[in-house]
């Protein structure tokens, strides 16, 4: 599948996929022009289907590549062997931005693919989201030290509010305009640094 697209230069299959997550980023999937991903790839549209059949097809191929080249990643980063969260966030926001650094809009795409409305879209997107936010739980779950967490304290919790915590500032970095993923990725360590700080208010001890 996709084989014609597979067989183009890597650097022209960069230049379409940026292209397309950027034009995906910014509308929604209805509203996002095809003729734009095209001119914005520097190819022209018809070009573009012969590589990707239809519209779903692209976006389909562009959310699993987003999936699959973050887990690279994330192994790559080494984010999952560590035991302590904040070190792992670290480690998390290096490979995130290794991404963004590779193709730019792909972190805004995601996030905004999470909340597909479209039918034919969010069957797709949404069981594997509900299973890959559910293993990853779970496994972050199984590695961290929990012991050190105030019984009274459910860890699932604070999770998922850094994780919305998080989507958000994505989201406002995107909004000014300004791609520079180093003023990102310095934001983004600052906060941390800032939750990090608040560790001794649900632990029980400091490491």
């Amino acid at each position: 599948m996709n084989d014609k697209f597979y067989a183009l230069p890597e650097e022209k299959q960069s230049q379409i996929l940026n292209a397309a997550y950027k034009v995906f980023a910014m509308n929604q999937y209805k509203k996002a022009p095809t003729s734009e991903i095209a001119a914005e790839a520097g190819i022209s549209k018809s070009l573009l289907f012969h590589y990707f059949h239809n519209k779903q097809e692209l976006y389909i191929f562009l959310w699993n590549h987003a999936v699959d080249l973050t887990k690279k990643y994330m192994c790559k980063y080494k984010v999952y062997e560590t035991d302590d969260f904040f070190e792992m966030m670290r480690r998390g926001l290096m490979a995130k931005c290794a991404v963004m650094r590779k193709y730019t809009f792909l972190a805004l795409f995601s996030i905004n693919s999470y909340f597909a409305t479209d039918p034919d879209i969010q069957s797709i997107i949404q069981p594997n989201v509900q299973d890959a936010a559910k293993k990853t739980l779970e496994m972050l779950l199984s590695i961290l030290n929990l012991d050190l967490i105030r019984k009274d304290i459910e860890f699932s919790r604070i999770y998922k509010e850094i994780l919305y915590a998080s989507e958000g500032m994505m989201k406002s970095w995107y909004r000014t305009g300004n791609y520079d993923v180093n003023v990102f990725e310095q934001e983004y360590l600052e906060m941390i640094h800032h939750w990090e700080r608040l560790r001794p208010l649900f632990c029980k001890s400091n490491r």
